[in-house]
């Protein structure tokens, strides 16, 4: 059920085929017909600045979304199904009228737009309370913000394992619950919502998907609280596991120990640029890529760390440029990650100079189309990869969330494997409780989408690395290695 709709009519003087051909220009007439994307065509992904209808309790006037195209009808209609920071439909309808055309657009916004606008903690309806018979686990991660590209996928897939993880019985025989909390990319306001979520619902667990950043501010409040938190996301590797922590995402020392000779040995390139932004865990790629690049033979000839959110590079492309590189080691986030591959490839680099982004992953790459293409990642998941786990776990997804829905990445099915995780981990344990399940966790073994993967004595999950080259349509899977090869 929609809580709001706006509805707005434009009169522009050009007949509807022009009109219809504006979506998409950049300078268009209003912020709808700015949006970006690589084709006007059902599924195709979008990305908007949506102005607020009010200030958000952060002071923010607008704010950076996803979209998906599900309906075109030429000269006449367009549909747009919302996807981050929240659900929701915008249509745009073309009439001929004299002296031109007239646009109207209706917006249809729900509850989380509601709870985005007014401070809610996300997806989760700001009035539902769990109930006692169940167990209440948050999945944090970011629906808007630079990271916010990736939360649709990663809601989605924590909402697929919930169901199938209650199909089973539940644990213990109590359904699991599933509350989504939006960091909005920003660690502070993570710990503040996450504390607020435990301390009203009484969390069981939560399964990070977001920035190290966010991770570093509410670590000390999960040891704390003795809250069980399993934090899939890529990280720096640092210490898997602290009590009742575990960073069960793949560590960069597994991303980079292969992928930076590989790309060497391919290109023949031996000068590298590194750009990030500047948080603990792009700090750690450069960090890392430089050592294992001078290793083999490589050398470093520049390196930048910009904010969190940074959409303006020309300065850095001149900084590349002059520097001589023939390899990028890109670790920028998010948007900040699209503006930049954006405009390397305008400038035409791209020809000439080789990129690694190993947090690359699909809902990255749907939004660079061909801008994308010859980037190369290094994931422990690709939805291209070919295997009859992943072609059933895409079947089910797909049936669950539709066939526009944005398709599960590394980061995201990560969230799908954690509350499996957790399930099966509470119900050798016998409770849900965090020091419990801490201690049944060690030897699991979880056959999910991208095989077998498994914990060991140590807290680390056991897990496969895939070299992937992006296209303009996907993946192309170049190789597979083990993790802990660095």
């Amino acid at each position: 059920m929609h809580e709001i709709v706006l509805v707005n009519e434009t009169h522009l003087g050009v007949p509807p085929h022009e009109a219809f051909g504006m979506f998409g220009r950049t300078g268009g007439p209003g912020w709808l017909f700015s949006a970006r994307f690589e084709h006007a065509e059902p599924g195709a992904a979008v990305g908007i600045d949506i102005p607020l209808p009010f200030a958000a309790p952060g002071g923010e006037t607008t704010v950076r979304g996803t979209a998906r195209i599900v309906e075109m009808r030429p000269y006449r209609r367009i549909v747009l199904q919302h996807e981050t920071p929240w659900t929701g439909r915008i249509t745009l309808a073309f009439a001929r009228e004299p002296g031109g055309t007239r646009v109207r657009t209706v917006t249809e916004l729900d509850q989380e737009a509601l709870g985005w606008m007014t401070g809610g903690l996300g997806c989760a309806a700001p009035d539902s309370e769990s109930r006692a018979d169940e167990t209440c686990v948050a999945l944090l991660t970011s629906m808007s913000g630079s990271a916010g590209l990736f939360g649709r996928a990663a809601a989605n897939c924590a909402a697929l394992a919930a169901e199938e993880i209650n199909a089973e019985g539940g644990i213990g025989g109590r359904p699991v619950r599933i509350e989504v909390i939006d960091d909005r990319t920003h660690a502070a306001t993570g710990l503040a919502r996450l504390r607020e979520l435990d301390e009203r619902r009484g969390l069981a667990a939560v399964v990070g998907v977001h920035s190290s950043a966010t991770f570093n501010a509410v670590s000390r409040y999960a040891r704390a609280s003795g809250l069980l938190y399993l934090y899939t996301a890529a990280n720096e590797g640092s210490r898997v596991q602290d009590g009742t922590l575990f960073r069960l995402g793949e560590s960069v020392a597994d991303q980079l120990a292969q992928a930076v000779p590989s790309l060497m040995r391919e290109s023949g390139g031996r000068s590298w640029y590194l750009i990030g932004n500047d948080y603990s865990w792009p700090r750690a790629v450069c960090t890392r890529g430089r050592r294992i690049a001078e290793h083999h033979g490589g050398h470093v000839v520049g390196e930048r760390l910009v904010r969190l959110g940074e959409s303006s590079f020309d300065d850095v492309l001149e900084d590349i440029e002059a520097s001589g590189a023939d390899l990028v080691l890109s670790s920028l986030v998010g948007w900040s990650s699209i503006d930049f591959e954006r405009r390397f490839h305008a400038a035409g680099l791209r020809r000439r100079i080789r990129t690694l982004a190993p947090l690359l992953e699909e809902s990255t790459r749907e939004h660079l189309g061909a801008a994308g293409s010859g980037v190369w990642s290094c994931l422990p998941y690709f939805s291209a990869l070919d295997t009859a786990e992943n072609a059933d776990f895409l079947r089910r997804y797909r049936a669950a969330f539709g066939p526009w829905a944005p398709s599960p990445s590394a980061l995201t099915e990560s969230a799908y494997e954690g509350l499996h995780l957790f399930a099966r981990a509470a119900r050798k344990a016998g409770s849900p409780r965090g020091g419990e399940v801490s201690q049944a966790l060690h030897g699991l073994t979880l056959a999910g989408p991208r095989g077998a993967v498994s914990v060991g004595a140590d807290g680390r999950l056991r897990q496969s690395m895939y070299l992937a080259e992006a296209t303009a349509t996907g993946f192309a899977i170049r190789g597979q290695m083990p993790s802990g090869t660095a």
